[in-house]
């Protein structure tokens, strides 16, 4: 069923690994469809490898996968950009120390994946789109706790942690 928040033709799926986080996927991208299991699991492994072994078990991480309009229009409406772009991150816990209190899962905010554009790219780039939507993702997750490249500084450290993590995928 679907909520009335929720676009049509919405795939909706929660998946919570055992022991591990909740991933809840919307996918909003009318084209074909993307299994879900190893998109869960790169963003498992990016809170593991970011943060350690238990890290990362209560956490809550929403991801939507769309295309180029809707990428387009949260991107002018929450960075003032009227373009489309590959990935957007909206962390909920910006600044704030992640303990869950009473509640069972703590949300840790959302990532949004552009199939389109990652298809573009993957062509581009000759990645397969697993590849180009596994980097976006752990590059989204990243974000979303608190890395960043603004800074050559932090472009090094956000980017060599990025690479850790793919090449942990890719074994």
């Amino acid at each position: 069923m679907r909520s009335a928040n929720q676009a049509p033709g919405t795939r909706r799926t929660r998946l919570e690994t055992p022991g591990g986080p909740r991933i809840l996927v919307q996918n909003r991208w009318p084209g074909r469809r993307i299994p879900l299991k190893w998109l869960v699991e790169s963003a498992v492994l990016a809170l593991k490898t970011t943060r350690g072994k238990g890290f990362g078990r209560n956490l809550e991480l929403s991801v939507v996968l769309t295309g180029d309009g809707e990428t387009r229009r949260l991107n002018r409406l929450h960075r003032k950009k009227d373009r489309t772009t590959d990935v957007l991150s909206f962390p909920l816990r910006e600044g704030k120390k992640l303990s869950h209190g009473k509640a069972r899962f703590i949300p840790l905010g959302d990532v949004v994946l552009n199939v389109s554009q990652a298809l573009r790219q993957a062509r581009k780039g000759g990645k397969t789109l697993r590849e180009e939507l596994a980097l976006l993702l752990v590059h989204g997750v990243l974000h979303l706790l608190g890395y960043d490249h603004a800074t050559e500084a932090q472009e090094k450290k956000m980017f060599g942690l990025q690479g850790r993590i793919l090449g942990k995928l890719r074994d």
